[in-house]
């Protein structure tokens, strides 16, 4: 139980309240201070103090005096809360939950408690948690304090993850009744669209939708003021249009629409800061000189799919393909700078700072790191993936470097005018691949990547682990679910009409929510074809890496997405030693198993067209013997996949050829 506080105290106390709550920092922190020279361990004091310092921006003072007051009485909610705030500033996201649960816990009314509890759980994607949170809010008055605006924002953001677009839209639509100049929320309605879509239908219209809306938010988003300019990147923080990739369509046009509207957003900006606009100079003034100055940047320098792809470029960037010729360390060709700019680290991140003569970790702010990229001086820049993380977008919208480029990573255009090349694999792209591209298209040989090959650790689950039957013909469909569009569901169907013991394994990417709304479209397909579903179809939850290699190993063959090929997925199922079963779109990034089989040689894998890729998939189902064939040549062939130096000589070769020399060497 707390101690009572003495009524000099208290009048001292409020005397500094009033003072913080008019702005004077200073002199609510001198009033917090003389109290506790005279009580030392007095908690609203330290309580107190510790929000001055947080809103002096010194969080690590923050923390150790609010942490302080809890230790001195540990049942008061608005301490929590407002740890919960700091750590949340110093975005230390899973620790402000916490203090906000506690801060629930002892006062169940505290409503700024729940907000932001609930905010922080959508932005965790833990949206099934937030949504009944933010809704017990739902029936509080505007006394309550709450951002009603935001709270219709984020309980959007939920809903769609989700699945349910009605109610996202709906409360997308409520929020811009309340707030007009919430941007984010206005972006995310002009822009929205879904992780899958129930039937071809609903995908055309969230098409026709999306190439609607952005021309409306482009025309209506003002960049006049600083203020404006401020908010509308802000705004432009919250994602990307990646989702649209995901339709099956030749996007180029909306690429390059949408990357000029953030590209114009970024340099109206970029005013502010003389330092970050630098006028480079026309790569024809440079005299070549040795090294060349080469940076790598990415988010995803971690345990992911996109930090495998890359990583044998940096490994071998400056080692001769012949290794049995003379090599001197001193005259490498390159020096490499990498950035990072997430703030998680792991063994990946090692591995990536391990191959660097360079490596950044800025985790920071768009400025911060396009003015650390302009002090290095860099020669060419390639950005693993643009795409998928709106600081990486923004950042390429920059000219930094001389020469910059983009790379199959996320096997989309930029659609930026400041990107200068797309390096791709030859074996990928069709032969009109460059009407894909707003960047000039390089056909690095091969797959266009030096991937490691996959250790498989011995193997720990069987099929009952993942709910297969002993005597079914496993079939592993484990792509993210909305690389399967609607109007090509049929093919589950109609191979399992021809293979009875059929079961289709899938993973339910990006949630569970996904997954359930994907397996009640499917229900449709298999009842049209009179056929149960739960009888051939098995959604599972997300693995990790371990249990998804051995579902791999209990599979008997794997079906390739059409439209949008398995990349990572294919490799390692082919390591498992499963046949692929592929048939190629006519977009590079629906061709990664087509190139893999190719260059394996495997073109009995290679389906020329639909109606092929499901016979294909019958056969292998119903015949044993041609199933073990395939899996024989896929375990003798495997190799020529992995570890591939040819493509790392060309893209050396080709670095060598564009790097220009900046004269202030």
């Amino acid at each position: 139980m707390a101690k009572p506080v003495p009524a000099a105290i208290t009048e001292q106390l409020l005397s500094g309240i009033q003072a913080q709550q008019s702005g004077d920092l200073g002199r609510a922190e001198a009033i917090y201070l003389q109290v506790l020279q005279q009580c030392p361990d007095q908690p609203d004091a330290l309580h107190l103090l510790g929000t001055v310092a947080q809103a002096k921006g010194q969080l690590e003072l923050a923390t150790s005096l609010i942490a302080s007051a809890i230790e001195q009485d540990p049942e008061v909610a608005l301490y929590h809360h407002n740890l919960g705030v700091v750590y949340e500033s110093s975005g230390q996201a899973e620790a402000a939950l916490e203090c906000y649960q506690e801060s629930l816990r002892l006062n169940p009314n505290a409503y700024t408690s729940i907000f932001r509890a609930g905010r922080l759980l959508v932005n965790l994607r833990r949206c099934l948690e937030a949504i009944p949170l933010l809704l017990s809010l739902s029936q509080l008055g505007s006394q309550a304090g709450i951002p009603w605006g935001e709270w219709h924002l984020y309980l959007a953001i939920a809903y769609r993850d989700q699945g349910e677009h009605t109610e996202a839209l709906h409360h997308l639509e409520e929020a811009l009744k309340l707030d007009v100049n919430l941007e984010q929320a206005r972006w995310f309605y002009h822009l929205y669209l879904p992780a899958i879509y129930q039937d071809e239908e609903e995908l055309k219209y969230f098409r026709t939708r999306f190439t609607e809306h952005l021309n409306i938010l482009i025309q209506s988003t003002p960049l006049d003021t600083e203020e404006q300019c401020k908010r509308a990147l802000d705004a432009a923080g919250l994602g990307t249009n990646h989702y649209l990739q995901y339709q099956g369509y030749n996007d180029v046009e909306l690429q390059q629409q949408y990357a000029d509207f953030i590209q114009k957003i970024v340099l109206a900006n970029a005013k502010r800061w003389p330092d970050v606009l630098p006028t480079v100079v026309s790569q024809e003034s440079f005299s070549k000189q040795k090294p060349i100055r080469v940076g790598f940047v990415s988010d995803s320098m971690r345990a992911c799919s996109y930090s495998r792809l890359s990583l044998g470029w940096l490994r071998y960037l400056n080692q001769p393909i012949d290794t049995h010729s003379s090599y001197n360390p001193e005259e490498k060709p390159f020096s490499i700078y990498v950035y990072y700019l997430d703030p998680r680290t792991d063994f990946m991140t090692d591995s990536y700072r391990r191959y660097a003569d360079v490596f950044r970790h800025t985790p920071g702010s768009l400025e911060m790191v396009a003015r650390q990229i302009l002090q290095d001086k860099l020669d060419v820049l390639v950005y693993l993936e643009i795409g998928l993380s709106p600081l990486i977008l923004q950042l390429a919208s920059l000219r930094l470097v001389p020469v910059q480029c983009s790379t199959w990573a996320h096997p989309i255009t930029s659609g930026l005018s400041t990107i200068d090349y797309f390096l791709s694999s030859d074996l990928m792209e069709p032969e009109n691949g460059q009407a894909h591209y707003r960047e000039q298209l390089i056909r690095l040989p091969n797959l266009g990547t030096c991937f490691e090959k996959p250790t498989l650790p011995t193997q720990l689950h069987t099929r009952a682990d993942f709910g297969l039957s002993p005597e079914a013909i496993v079939y592993l469909t484990c792509q993210y679910l909305g690389k399967y569009l609607p109007q090509y569901d049929y093919l589950f169907a109609a191979i399992a009409r021809r293979v009875p013991k059929a079961q289709f394994v899938f993973l339910a990417l990006p949630n569970w929510a996904i997954g359930e709304k994907f397996r009640q479209r499917l229900a449709k397909v298999f009842t049209a074809f009179d056929l149960n579903v739960e009888d051939h179809v098995v959604i599972l939850p997300q693995l990790d890496y371990q249990a998804y290699l051995d579902l791999n190993s209990c599979a008997d063959i794997m079906l390739d997405s059409y439209g949008w090929s398995g990349g990572i997925t294919t490799l390692e199922a082919l390591t498992v030693g499963l046949p692929v079963v592929t048939c190629p779109g006519e977009l590079m990034r629906g061709r990664h198993t087509y190139a893999m089989l190719k260059r394996m040689g495997l073109d009995e894998l290679i389906a020329p067209d639909l109606a092929s890729y499901e016979d294909l998939a019958v056969q292998l189902g119903s015949d044993p013997d041609f199933r073990r064939r395939m899996v024989q040549q896929v375990q003798e062939r495997r190799d020529i996949l992995f570890e591939d130096r040819e493509c790392v000589a060309a893209l050396a070769h080709f670095l060598q050829q564009v790097a220009p020399r900046t004269p202030h060497r």
